[in-house]
């Protein structure tokens, strides 16, 4: 039996059993989020928010088997268009860089979750019109517009992170994120797969793909009506009892039994914005922390410009060889997984920064194996995308990690910020290296700059001045002033 939202909350009333019946409890939303802990909500709330995330790599991961489709051999759109396969790439990025700032603003004015729905509803829009193009330049700009909704991304990423206590923020987050956007690249190489055995003309074959990859973006507006609103937005726009709400509705889902069941939120004090940004700024940029700012966006740009250029140059790779393209793009994307444990394991062991170096320096080696196309055997060359792809995820597992560990809780957001930034500029360049020239010579030496790029990135992290792991970031000392 199928109950409403209205009957799932009658029914959680009657089985929670909260403490505190008679008096009132006035709470600070971090420490009430605390209280409601980890459950059943939160498992649900991670689906809902992560999908987001699959579709993310979904549409990104698509672009390497979409990018040959048109630009040659049968199914080719007619350009005139120079480098039009770079353009497709570029503009998918570029279109990123401009979303993660529009919807920002939107989730800050409207609400996180509306910011996701308009997000999400121009993915889904803009990836399904794709289908209908005639010629190069049309896909470009449908593909822009693509883009620009996965820049709201970070919506999902922030409406979540809002609702889960502190105990839980970090790695339990990042690796459930994780997990989802390796499942959407392993969704996006199977769905291209599968479509090449079933559908023979090249024309329809690339039209359904786009399609497929645009599915998981409907599913998400069809969940939407589900999806609660942050309880920090509104306490932020002073809609105090509707913070109350959302906060009654995890609790009762979680069956927090430490609860209280009469509770008020505390009002947050206003925070005086005058001069906000310039002290965000001192904060990444001052003397104590700007060689470890300069080194993270070096390791934003240099890691999540290495994944998406081996996610795209891969396809390439194998298919200018004659071997079959999809088992070593499968093979690949499914090995992200044991790469995210790997990392788990090792960030709390060997700390954030040894699970750096150590995942560099492995995607190095593997990278650069990787590009001996002439004197490996095929078997050895999938085993090292295999690693390549496996470290290079796991690299940027500990980068999410790390990135706000190392900085006061003011700064957190601008740091994310400003790696985000760096990955979009990085998709743009690799695009270009991957997608110029669809010839082995040509892939092979874009998978050396790679293999080069995480070799730089093993230094750099080395270099790194701070160890977060146990370590209270508001501890560290830093000049603001």
């Amino acid at each position: 039996m199928t109950l409403t939202v209205a009957e799932e909350e009658e029914e959680d009333e009657e089985g929670f059993h909260g403490h505190g019946h008679g008096s009132m409890e006035v709470l600070a939303l971090p420490v009430a989020l605390d209280r409601v802990g980890w459950g059943p909500f939160h498992w649900k709330f991670v689906v809902q928010c992560g999908l987001s995330w699959s579709c993310d790599m979904i549409e990104i991961a698509l672009l390497s088997f979409l990018i040959p489709m048109v630009t040659s051999g049968p199914a080719a759109l007619p350009s005139s268009t120079p480098s039009p396969g770079f353009l497709v790439g570029g503009v998918t990025f570029a279109g990123e860089l401009l979303g993660s700032l529009l919807f920002g603003v939107v989730s800050d004015l409207k609400g996180r979750r509306i910011g996701y729905l308009a997000s999400t509803a121009l993915i889904a829009l803009a990836g399904l019109l794709c289908a209908a193009s005639q010629n190069v330049e049309t896909l470009v700009a449908l593909r822009f517009f693509v883009g620009l909704g996965l820049g709201g991304v970070t919506c999902a990423f922030t409406l979540l992170s809002e609702v889960v206590g502190s105990a839980h923020r970090g790695k339990r987050i990042i690796l459930s994120m994780g997990l989802l956007w390796t499942a959407g690249g392993v969704f996006a190489t199977g769905a291209a797969w599968a479509l090449d055995a079933l559908i023979p003309d090249p024309n329809w074959q690339w039209r359904a793909l786009v399609m497929v990859s645009a599915a998981p973006s409907v599913l998400l507006l069809i969940l939407f009506p589900w999806l609660v609103e942050s309880p920090r937005f509104h306490l932020g726009a002073g809609k105090r009892e509707a913070a109350e709400k959302t906060v009654r509705k995890i609790a009762l889902a979680n069956r927090a039994s430490a609860f209280p069941r009469n509770f008020r939120l505390r009002e947050p004090s206003a925070p005086s914005s005058r001069g906000e940004g310039a002290t965000i700024a001192r904060v990444l940029f001052g003397e104590d922390l700007w060689p470890t700012t300069l080194i993270l966006a070096s390791l934003w740009l240099l890691n999540m410009g290495s994944y998406y250029g081996i996610c795209f140059v891969t396809p390439i790779y194998f298919k200018a060889q004659h071997d079959n393209v999809y088992v070593a793009a499968f093979v690949s994307s499914v090995s992200e997984v044991p790469g995210i444990l790997a990392v788990s394991w090792a960030a709390d062991r060997v700390g954030r920064r040894g699970a750096l170096i150590a995942g560099y320096s492995v995607c190095a080696v593997a990278t650069a194996l990787l590009s001996l196309s002439a004197y490996l055997p095929y078997a050895a060359l999938v085993t090292s995308a295999v690693f390549s792809r496996a470290s290079a995820m796991a690299s940027i597992m500990a980068l999410y990690l790390y990135t706000p560990e190392v900085y006061p809780t003011q700064a957190r957001n601008a740091a994310l910020g400003l790696g985000s930034a760096c990955s979009r500029v990085a998709g743009i360049l690799v695009s270009y290296l991957s997608f110029r020239s669809e010839t082995l010579a040509s892939a092979v030496a874009a998978i050396a700059v790679y293999a080069a790029s995480v070799a730089v990135s093993a230094v750099l992290a080395f270099l790194l001045p701070i160890e977060t792991k146990g370590r209270s970031s508001d501890a560290l000392r830093t000049t603001t002033a």
